[in-house]
């Protein structure tokens, strides 16, 4: 256990890991609430949406009060959720210029013009650039590795060619213009690069970041009916979720019904019942179903290990906030807050235990245990109830389901623990440490 705990401590001892670490701590609040109105958006203001379908809200909503929370709901994802990748930037490129005590603030707004300027570029040939999809997903929650990238980048620049600045509460304009002059080498080097970098992007036609490439791999791990190939591409898609690319994942999760999908719905319709369907290891069905449980399932089961066993009152609130959008399948607060993108504690179980979950309930379809989900499911429907309703009501599918988010619980209370120790060392650290 020690040897553990150790290994974790040096990895986020790493410069890159404690800027990511402080970098999304500090966006906590705009992730939580951007969570928090899409919830609001999916589960209330949709109508496929369960809660929706529920309240009959059709007929007890007016048009007026639907237009407005539409409006407002989705007008707040996008400027929070939707545009989390220039917060990364900024706040990226500001915790690394102080780790080495340089001008953060004209850093961040560099790594800012950068990112922006990249994402401008590599839609250079298209009319309407600011309302193209790409350069908005580059600018989202959908690639924030890259963002976090490009600000720690330029917070290097800021390293090895920016003056020493030691942080003061309040400046006169002459100290504040003294800095702003003496960040002007390494601001105009860090826009040259990013200048550079993106023109030989356009230039060369580079996707550094494919987003119909990584859309294919989750349709392939969706319409696949064979289970190695099926755990196997949700390990790498969890992967990249973890690294901070969450396209792959949205898109795994997303109500899509292919072919396959669609013959099993027919086949259940038929015959009353989805035990012996054509395509019974269906990705999507397995995935959505059991292993990520909808899209929150495994975070929603960290989330009670966290209440139920951390010693940290600001976790615990934390946790507390974000429970609800948790549950209905918004879990980008709790993300983010702990933080789970880029830290290695949370590598293997967020992984690692959504493949545990496909092959126990593989094995059981398999011995006709539990049947396989075939009926569309609406969204913002809880992740435990994401295969009973997917079953048309079984009640083994049901238990079953509980059983599994019990043994992720339990899986995941030895990392809890893990964390709990390297958090405590490292405050001790920083305590002593003569950066941040």
């Amino acid at each position: 256990m020690e040897k553990i705990v150790n290994g974790f401590l040096w990895l986020r001892r790493r410069s890159f890991f404690r800027v990511a670490q402080r970098t999304f701590m500090i966006l906590m609040p705009v992730a939580t609430l951007g969570a928090f109105f899409e919830f609001i958006n999916s589960s209330i203001f949709s109508p496929n949406s369960l809660i929706y379908n529920l309240l009959n809200f059709d007929y007890t909503m007016s048009d007026q009060v639907w237009n407005l929370g539409d409006a407002i709901s989705s007008g707040l994802v996008s400027v929070t959720l939707g545009l989390f990748g220039l917060y990364v930037a900024y706040f990226s490129a500001v915790y690394t210029a102080r780790l080495y005590h340089r001008d953060a603030t004209v850093a961040g707004i560099s790594a800012v013009i950068v990112l922006t300027f990249y994402a401008y570029m590599i839609n250079a040939d298209n009319y309407g650039k600011l309302r193209n999809m790409s350069y908005l997903k580059m600018l989202g929650f959908h690639n924030l590795l890259f963002a976090m990238i490009i600000g720690y980048l330029v917070g290097q620049v800021f390293h090895f060619l920016g003056n020493r600045y030691v942080h003061v509460k309040l400046e006169n304009v002459v100290a504040v213009r003294s800095r702003t002059l003496n960040s002007l080498l390494p601001a105009g080097i860090s826009v040259l690069l990013g200048v550079i970098f993106s023109t030989l992007v356009y230039y060369f036609k580079i996707n550094l970041v494919e987003f119909n490439y990584m859309t294919k791999l989750a349709e392939q791990a969706r319409s696949s009916n064979n289970v190695l190939i099926v755990v196997f591409l949700t390990i790498l898609i969890l992967a990249l979720s973890w690294l901070g690319i969450d396209g792959p994942l949205l898109a795994l999760t997303a109500t899509i019904s292919d072919g396959s999908a669609v013959a099993n719905m027919n086949y259940a319709l038929r015959h009353g019942d989805s035990m012996n369907l054509p395509y019974k290891f269906l990705g999507s069905s397995l995935i959505r179903g059991y292993g990520i449980m909808g899209t929150g399932g495994v975070i929603l089961a960290l989330a009670v290990v966290l209440l139920l066993f951390t010693n940290s009152r600001q976790i615990e609130t934390i946790v507390k906030w974000n429970l609800l959008p948790i549950i209905f399948n918004s879990p980008f607060g709790l993300i983010i807050g702990l933080p789970m993108i880029l830290n290695p504690l949370f590598l293997r179980p967020l992984i690692f235990i959504p493949a545990i979950n496909e092959l126990l309930a593989a094995a059981a379809i398999s011995i006709k245990l539990i049947p396989t989900p075939a009926y569309p499911v609406l969204s913002g429907t809880p992740g435990i109830l994401t295969s009973f309703l997917g079953t048309n009501g079984n009640w083994s599918s049901f238990f079953f389901t509980l059983l599994l988010f019990l043994l992720d619980i339990a899986l995941l209370i030895p990392f809890v623990y893990i964390g709990i120790k390297v958090n405590e060392r490292l405050k001790e650290y920083d305590e002593t440490a003569t950066i941040f």
